[in-house]
């Protein structure tokens, strides 16, 4: 499924709960600097151990996220994945492999820091959901 206007990828990001506080305004920047595409199973969003350049926001299909070959998680529409390597240059945290067939929106890191300035809420959000998941993988290692 692509998206084929601004407005219908508004409408998608304001179902994204991390976006969903967002004003039209904003929903209406994210839009305008992200690019849909679409991959085939078994694509290779980003490569653990390899320099990320953007963040993807799944429209639709499922991936699988594993580092050393361990999965940790298991990606579908609204979730995001990338956000990391464009905060901290640093390589990426893992490996995520698409399941299926998939659309996601593309933010490249030329993108990224105007956004979070544009709508600081978001980073706030990203924040929030950076810190969630380190408790996920806190309370996995401790189980």
């Amino acid at each position: 499924m692509l998206l084929r206007n601004r407005s219908q990828k508004v409408e998608m990001l304001r179902a994204i709960p991390m976006f969903s506080y967002l004003t039209k305004k904003q929903l209406d920047e994210v839009a305008r600097h992200s690019d849909e595409l679409e991959f085939e199973a078994g694509h290779v969003l980003a490569r653990e151990g390899s320099i990320g350049h953007e963040l993807f926001i799944l429209v639709s299909g499922t991936a699988t996220v594993s580092r050393n070959g361990k999965v940790l998680a298991q990606l579908r529409r609204g979730d995001f994945v990338g956000e990391m390597s464009l905060l901290d240059s640093k390589p990426r945290s893992a490996t995520v492999v698409a399941d299926e067939p998939m659309s996601v929106l593309v933010i490249g890191e030329r993108e990224f820091g105007p956004l979070l300035a544009n709508a600081p809420d978001l980073s706030l959000r990203l924040l929030k959901a950076m810190a969630q998941r380190l408790r996920d993988a806190d309370a996995a290692l401790t189980h």
